[in-house]
């Protein structure tokens, strides 16, 4: 199973398109904050028409970034709440792009309680507790496998398995030994290799559990 994440409205019809095509692949639909600020009304509601098509199931990514901050922060902030008021509505999971913004996520999350992924977890130990209270699933991308990346092997031994997650992050963050190329999904074993390390467990028990756990997560 394979979920293909929107970034923008193009995107995001592109995403519907794929996963109308393969049985396997699902999609999420949404703006991503780098574009927070061409989320206008007609945006929205062209957001809103493609979460109600068959096969997509969240919306997202949609979050905070205020490392390479691309869209004013208040603007950011103003198109996260407006998507996730409509996740709300329509009784769907979001998934989450936060850097350096977790306090901001995590208080304006606060006011829009329900699932939530948050996708490519750069944080450590004690934010993984906080997102835990959030009712959110912990999913680790190519970056886990790195050796500068302890902090995230930490996070990943705290996450409890029925809320673990992983990922390719796709086209970036090639987990070893392929960093520097382009990432795919036929990379993501390295993923769970690397959490299963952390975690003293097999790859295949992170396989069984990470695929129960999509299913879960995304109301499969």
């Amino acid at each position: 199973m394979v979920l293909t994440v929107g970034s923008d409205l193009e995107t995001s019809r592109q995403n519907v398109s794929i996963a109308s095509r393969y049985s396997n692949v699902y999609a999420a639909v949404g703006v991503h904050p780098h574009d927070a600020e061409t989320l206008d009304e007609v945006t929205l509601g062209e957001i809103r028409a493609l979460a109600l098509t068959k096969g997509v199931v969240a919306i997202g990514e949609i979050g905070l970034d205020y490392f390479r901050d691309l869209s004013p922060r208040a603007q950011q902030r103003e198109a996260f709440e407006r998507q996730l008021t409509l996740a709300r509505e329509l009784s769907m999971p979001v998934v989450i792009h936060v850097r350096e913004a977790f306090d901001d996520v995590i208080s304006i999350l606060g006011s829009h309680p329900g699932p939530v992924v948050f996708h490519c977890f750069s944080e450590g130990p004690d934010q993984v507790l906080t997102a835990l209270e959030a009712d959110a699933f912990i999913s680790f991308a190519g970056n886990i496998s790195y050796k500068s990346a302890e902090k995230l092997r930490d996070a990943a031994r705290v996450v409890p398995l029925d809320r673990l997650l992983i990922e390719t992050d796709s086209p970036y963050l090639a987990p070893a030994p392929h960093r520097g190329k382009p990432n795919e999904p036929s990379f993501v074993p390295f993923v769970g290799q690397a959490v299963a390390e952390a975690k003293d467990m097999s790859p295949e028990e992170i396989a069984a559990t990470t695929r129960r756990n999509f299913r879960t997560a995304f109301e499969l």
